[in-house]
This record gives structure tokens, C-alpha cells and sequence, in this order.
């Protein structure tokens, strides 16, 4: 499968110091889930349960749902994936920009995959599924709480897929499963691993209507989620605290950075509701900001000329810790200054 994806610090062998690509805050402390992790380590001596039936009961019992209406899976991209494949040959409607995955879910599993335009709209089958990121990336916008209740409630006969998977980077009231779980054609995604800062873990799930749920598990393959991030899901549940502590003082360093971007000379920085946000450049190209920031200041950033419909000049960044903030600001002036004296 080819790349679509940020955070590609793998590629760089060690050159970055500074990781803006990632939605994620980059410092939350795991010492604690690191020495629980070491002190169960003999787990991975057996096989995981092929349904990680105590890990939902927890997840249910903390957003007060029922079991049933609750399905982990190995990182909110298999989530993805097997609603794709549960609704194979469908018409899908992916309001671009967005995440990559849900047009590379779809056209693994033969969907018709519109942006939704009038002209397409009037030639397509009645039967729809929409797939809405909120809050969305790139962008970092966010849709109002009440506006995709009232377009889900009036649509009965379209299914949505909400990914909420980023909801721990936003102060914007979102859709509660708790609220929906009897919404026969709503799905909602959430990730432990972006709320708890350990996206390398792979830990998703899934809360929907019961009925949609056990659909969604005669697809998954068992164990499709290991022994040791099981466990670290029970403890971050039981025991952790989300990656950002603070919201509020998180938020207010994203404006302050967001202010200081926009005070460099033609750069171009959109409006956010979350702690990430999208930036054009005046002239150049994202990808050689981003070869740039690697190799002169290891900073890395997402270059977004991959998303459908941005243009190669189109970048993101994440709120990180200030001194961070400062050093891509200055790293970033530096580069459009050399291109004027180009």
C-alpha cells in the first residue's frame, strides 16, 4: 500500500528532534504504562482473547453503554476498513479534505466514492454513506454537535460514519455515544491511542448500534489486537490520564501559534478549532519546507500535497511545547527569506 500518511519519522534515521507532522502531543509521560507494560510482559507468552471483551466492558462502562454497542479494533484505521468492507459496493460520500484512508478503505471494498457535488449527487443512488471527520484533518475545522444530529436524525436512509478520533483536541462539544448508540445509522470512531498520546500501540473502537456492532464483528479477524496493548488499554482506562492534561493552556499556546505563523511575511494560515492547523505557503513547494526542516533543524512537519484537492504549497503543523513553537516559526522565516534572496 502506498504512503499516505504523516508522522513518517521512521524515514529520517534519527535526524528528528522536533515532530510537528503528527495530530498528537508528542510529550505526554508513559513512565507509569512503561513499567506497567514491563511488569506484565509475560503476557505475550499466550494468545490475546480473540475478542477483547474486558477492555469494551470497561470502555462501555466509562461512557455508560451498553457492551454490545461498543467495538475495539486495532487503531482506528481497521475500524475504517471494515465498515468499508461491511458496506462493499456502496456509494460513498468524502467530503474532501480529509483523512486519506476512508477513499482507500472504499475503493478496496468497490464503492462508488463521490465529493459530493450537485451534478454527482443527482445520478447517484439514493443509498449513501457519508464519512465526516470531526474534528477534520488537515484542516483542524470542526462540524457543530447539533448540525450532524440533526443531518443524521433527518437521513435515516443514509448511514454516517463520524470519525471523532481526534475529540481529546478540541473544546467543541461532539456527538456522545451514549446519546446515539440507538442510531441504527450512525457509527461513531474514537482512538485511545491520539486521547492518550500512544498512537503506536493501535488501539481503536468502534460505539454503534448493537445490531451494526455484531455486524462489524463477523468481519474481524481474532486477535486482531495484541496482548500488550489490551493490557496498556486497561490500564490508560483505569489508571492514566489523557495526553493533555490541561486543554484549555494547550488551546492558548495553538493560538499563540497560530498568531505567530500569520505574522510571517506571505504566509497563509487557516483557521482552526483543534490544536492543528493548515498553512500555505507563498511560494516553494510543502515538500521542500519539509526537506528543509529535516535536514537543517530537524523539525518535521506533514507536507499535505497528498490530500485530495490541496495543492503542493499546503502544510501542517502541530501545537507542541512552546520553545518548540518558536524554533518552527523562526526555521520556517529562515526558509521564506532564503527564497527571497533567491
Amino acid at each position: 500500500m502506498t504512503n499516505t500518511h504523516g508522522d513518517d519519522i521512521y524515514r529520517y534515521d534519527g535526524l528528528v528532534k522536533m515532530n510537528f507532522s503528527s495530530t498528537i502531543w508528542q510529550h505526554a509521560d508513559h513512565s507509569a504504562l512503561r513499567d506497567h507494560l514491563a511488569n506484565h510482559f509475560g503476557l505475550v507468552n499466550n494468545y490475546p482473547p480473540a475478542q477483547p471483551v474486558e477492555l469494551e466492558r470497561l470502555i462501555a462502562h466509562r461512557l455508560g453503554i451498553s457492551p454490545h454497542a461498543v467495538m475495539v479494533t486495532n487503531g482506528a484505521v481497521e475500524a475504517i476498513h471494515l465498515i468499508a468492507r461491511l458496506f462493499h459496493h456502496s456509494t460513498s460520500i468524502i467530503p474532501q479534505p480529509t483523512y486519506s484512508e476512508y477513499a482507500n478503505a472504499c475503493r478496496i471494498n468497490n464503492h462508488i466514492i463521490s465529493n459530493e457535488s450537485n451534478e454527482e449527487l443527482a445520478e447517484m443512488p439514493k443509498d449513501r454513506i457519508y464519512w465526516l471527520c470531526n474534528p477534520n484533518t488537515p484542516s483542524g475545522n470542526v462540524l457543530m454537535k447539533g448540525f450532524v444530529e440533526y443531518v443524521v436524525r433527518s437521513s435515516p436512509r443514509y448511514t454516517f460514519v463520524v470519525d471523532q478520533s481526534l475529540e481529546a483536541y478540541t473544546k467543541e462539544e461532539l456527538l456522545v455515544p451514549r446519546e446515539v448508540q440507538m442510531q441504527p445509522n450512525l457509527l461513531l470512531l474514537h482512538s485511545l491511542g491520539k486521547t492518550y498520546g500512544v498512537p503506536g500501540l493501535r488501539l481503536g473502537y468502534i460505539t454503534a448500534n448493537p445490531s451494526t456492532i455484531q455486524l462489524l464483528r463477523n468481519l474481524q479477524h481474532p486477535w486482531a489486537v495484541n496482548t500488550l496493548t489490551i493490557e496498556a488499554g486497561k490500564f490508560l482506562l483505569e489508571h492514566g490520564q489523557p495526553a493533555i492534561t490541561n486543554l484549555d493552556a494547550y488551546l492558548a499556546e495553538t493560538e499563540r501559534l497560530h498568531d505567530e505563523l500569520r505574522n510571517i511575511k506571505g504566509l497563509k494560515v487557516f483557521e482552526t478549532k483543534s490544536s492543528f492547523m493548515l498553512c500555505e505557503l507563498p511560494k516553494g513547494t510543502s515538500a521542500e519546507l519539509k526537506n528543509y526542516l529535516v535536514h537543517e533543524h530537524g523539525i518535521l512537519i506533514r507536507d499535505c500535497q497528498n490530500f485530495d484537492g490541496l495543492s503542493n504549497r499546503l502544510f501542517r503543523v502541530s501545537t507542541q511545547l512552546a520553545e518548540e513553537n518558536d524554533a518552527l516559526v523562526a526555521a520556517i522565516k529562515q526558509y521564506l527569506d532564503g527564497l527571497e534572496d533567491e
